[in-house]
Order: structure tokens, then sequence, then C-alpha cells
């Protein structure tokens, strides 16, 4: 489905008492079809990546009996208020947000989705930004100053010279916000995504650092809920889980390449040219295939070492992988727990 903006469910849309199939249908419980076929699921995200795109056009949510409504996200905070509010079921997020929020009292957040590995964002400069010590007492452009990868900025900073309090943090909210920081000249750098990297290098600014080649194990597509959601629709986030998992190898199998690059390429309704360029850089930063959930964990270890190190309060865990060892086991055996 399309980008909407995001609406409250009306009361017409479910009744208390509906069933359907082993799923209660609760009162703030995702919107179901009158013959009970689909659920439609309000996920609030970022970025669109291909195995979003893959999993939404290729048949994998479907076959779930899941689709999706997909709101682009306009910063962390108004992200994590958002699913807390129940505004959307499903946030696509760095693990930092639900970090920050737990830390804040809000432990019914969790972490239950790592797809891939590799943060797929890059440290963009102005032109004018020669090198890392032109950045000295500049405006560098982040999401949140205490949250999601504004701790991976500072730390790119710090290994090259530049500690806390030599540059300036402007807070602009989602990537597409510090692009235009960026051409406005409001900041000189800022963490730019891939769709975002393409348009603002063919303007003319300069990559300075790319996370990759610094920080290769994190996470990087991540999902997270609510514990009071997942609880009351448990087998809706585990086909959730499955049909993103199913999409990611998919958009990873070489042989799926030029179908790749022509859904991308139509979901986007740009030039296949530019679609597969899109997907060149999205490969050139991730590491390795789809995560097993060990992997997973240690890969949202690495943003809870950055926190720690730039708050000096090391976070609590908060992912539960039981969504993706069911998912990955499933795959592995050919029997899924629908």
């Amino acid at each position: 489905m399309g980008v909407l903006a995001p609406a409250p469910l009306a009361p017409e849309a479910v009744t208390p008492e509906l069933i359907c199939g082993a799923t209660s249908v609760r009162w703030g419980a995702p919107r179901r079809s009158a013959k009970c076929m689909t659920v439609t699921l309000r996920l609030n995200t970022f970025s669109r990546p291909s195995l979003l795109l893959a999993a939404q056009h290729q048949g994998f949510l479907e076959e779930e009996g899941v689709a999706l409504e997909v709101i682009f996200a306009k910063g962390s905070r108004a992200q994590m208020e958002g699913l807390l509010a129940g505004q959307w079921e499903l946030a696509h997020t760095n693990v930092d947000n639900v970090m920050k929020f737990r830390g804040q009292g809000y432990d019914g957040l969790f972490v239950f989705l790592v797809a891939d590995r590799g943060i797929g964002q890059k440290l963009v400069v102005h032109p004018d930004i020669k090198g890392w010590d032109d950045l000295r007492d500049r405006a560098v452009g982040v999401d949140a100053p205490d949250s999601g990868y504004a701790f991976v900025v500072y730390e790119l900073l710090d290994r090259h010279g530049l500690p806390w309090g030599s540059y300036e943090v402007k807070p602009l909210g989602a990537t597409s916000y510090r692009l235009d920081g960026l051409r406005s000249g409001a900041v000189v750098a800022g963490l730019l995504s891939h769709e975002y990297e393409v348009s603002a290098l063919d303007e003319g600014f300069t990559v300075i650092a790319d996370t990759r080649d610094h920080f290769p194990q994190l996470a990087g597509v991540t999902g997270a809920t609510t514990r009071s959601w997942a609880n009351d629709n448990d087998e809706l986030l585990h086909g959730y889980t499955r049909a993103v998992l199913a999409a990611a190898r998919w958009t990873q199998d070489e042989a799926n390449e030029d179908s790749l690059v022509e859904l991308v390429a139509r979901a986007r309704r740009i030039p296949e040219a530019e679609a597969q360029r899109l997907l060149d850089l999205e490969r050139a930063a991730r590491t390795g295939g789809v995560p097993s959930a060990d992997e997973a964990a240690d890969s949202l270890r690495g943003f809870a070492r950055l926190r720690g190190k730039a708050t000096g309060m090391q976070p609590a865990e908060c992912f539960n992988p039981r969504y993706m060892r069911a998912a990955l086991e499933g795959a592995r055996t050919g029997v899924t727990s629908r």
C-alpha cells in the first residue's frame, strides 16, 4: 500500500468479541477485513529498503495474511511516542531509540527483528569540507542529540580527533531533514541513508566516512513494537517476522537480481539504472546474509556500547529473540508455526 498519514482506528473497524482464526481482535488492534483474510498493520519507518519493498510486493506479507500501511518517520522521538500511543503497531528504527525510551521507564518497548547488519549510513559533508579538522566548531546535523545514530556520529568524530564539544550539534530530525540542512547551510555534515546519499552526491556534496568501514556489525533493519500489542497479536508478529526475513533472503539471492531491480524501479517509480545504483549502495553497506538470532543480539549490543560510552550508563537488553528463532528455524526445516 502507499504511504499514508497515521490515523486512529475507527470504532466500527473491529468489535471486542470478533475472533478470526487464532487471533483475537481487540480494541486498538490492527484492522481486519470482513472476511478475516488480511490484517493491515501500520509500520512507521525512516526508509524503504529493498527487503521491505520485496515483502510488500513479492507476496511474502500476503502469504502471512498481512498488508502494510507505511508511514514515514519524521524523527525518532515522534516515532517512539507514536508506537507507545498505538498510532502504529510496528516501527523500523535504530535500536538506540528503543534503549533511550526504555531508560525513561517505557520498558514495554522491545526489538523483535534484525533483518541484516550494516547500518547503511554515510557521513556526508558540504563541498567546502576537505578534511576532518574543517568540521571543528561547525554544525553537524543529527536526528536527536541523545539517541539514534547521533552516537555513531559522535564516535566517528572522536575517532578522527574531534571530541565532544569541538563541534556544534544541531538536531534536525529524519534523514530528509538532514539533507535539507546540508542544502540550506544550516549544517555542514550529517549521516544520510542510501536514497538521500544519491541525491546529495549528485548535488556536489561528498562522503567523508562510510559507517561500513567503522561499524560493519551494527544492526541494520531493526523491528520494534510494544509488549502489550505483541501479547495480543503473537501470531501476527510471528507472521510479520517470517515475511520480512524471507524477503531479506530473496533480495540477497543473486538469482533474483533482475527481478529485484525491476521491483525497486517500479515501487519507487525511478529508472532501472537508478534502482541498480541504490541496490549497489545497499549491498555494499551490508555485512553477511540474514543474521542468526545470536548474531542479531550481538549487533544490537554494539549500539548499547556506543550509548554506554556517550552517556556513562549501559542500557539493559531489549531484544526478544523468540520471533527470529522461530522464523529462522521454520525456514531451515520448511515448517512454520502457522
